[in-house]
């Protein structure tokens, strides 16, 4: 229940709660959850419904940025909240290095929207025989985060690390970790150190 852990999370007073689509965060919104939400994949469809519950988007392309720029002056807002999303070797969203120009010329010219957070996503946390990718993915990561703070002229949180970083690179867990499967105990990282208990489980019947 995504409404359960939510309430255990924001009386820990987690910093954000963070979830796949908007309409799930509206399911949250609806169950009396008022800590930040983070929406990891948002689409030009869902930007009402991200105003109307206070929802904080990931931007992850210049496209979705000019669209959701264009959204926010139709409804006369500014400084909105979203979170960024650098590209440092996972290769399925994020802004590449070379991006980040045009994207700071683009938040500067308007004003409408507030960069809360910048993240990354690690290929590979998991996985000792990749640790150099991993290290390289955090120095791309930190140069973006440099840029983009220089560019913009003032400070954001910064988050890099997912369940299995969280337990493997201390080093890397910066202003905040993301811990998703970690939460309903599952330990993917090969070492198996902490000894997880799961809390989910899913049966089926084999129909054919």
């Amino acid at each position: 229940g995504s409404a359960e852990i939510a309430n255990v999370l924001q009386f820990h007073k987690v910093d954000y709660l963070a979830v796949a689509y908007a309409d799930e965060g509206v399911e949250l919104r609806k169950a009396n959850i008022r800590s930040p939400i983070m929406v990891m994949s948002t689409d030009e469809q869902a930007f009402e419904s991200v105003i109307q519950y206070n929802l904080e988007p990931e931007i992850y392309s210049l496209n979705m940025c000019r669209k959701f720029d264009r959204y926010l002056d139709k409804q006369g807002l500014l400084q909105y909240p979203v979170h960024i999303k650098l590209d440092t070797g996972m290769h399925r969203l994020g802004f590449d290095i070379s991006e980040l120009n045009d994207l700071t010329d683009l938040l500067h010219s308007s004003n409408r929207m507030v960069v809360k957070s910048v993240f990354s996503h690690l290929a590979a946390g998991e996985d000792p025989k990749e640790d150099e990718f991993t290290s390289l993915q955090a120095q791309l990561f930190i140069q973006g985060c440099l840029q983009l703070e220089e560019s913009l002229g003032y400070s954001f949180t910064r988050h890099l690390s997912n369940s299995s970083a969280t337990l493997r690179k201390k080093e890397l867990q910066f202003d905040m970790v993301r811990l998703g499967i970690g939460l309903y105990g599952i330990d993917n990282t090969h070492e198996r150190k902490l000894q997880l208990k799961p809390v989910v489980s899913l049966k089926t019947t084999i129909a054919q």
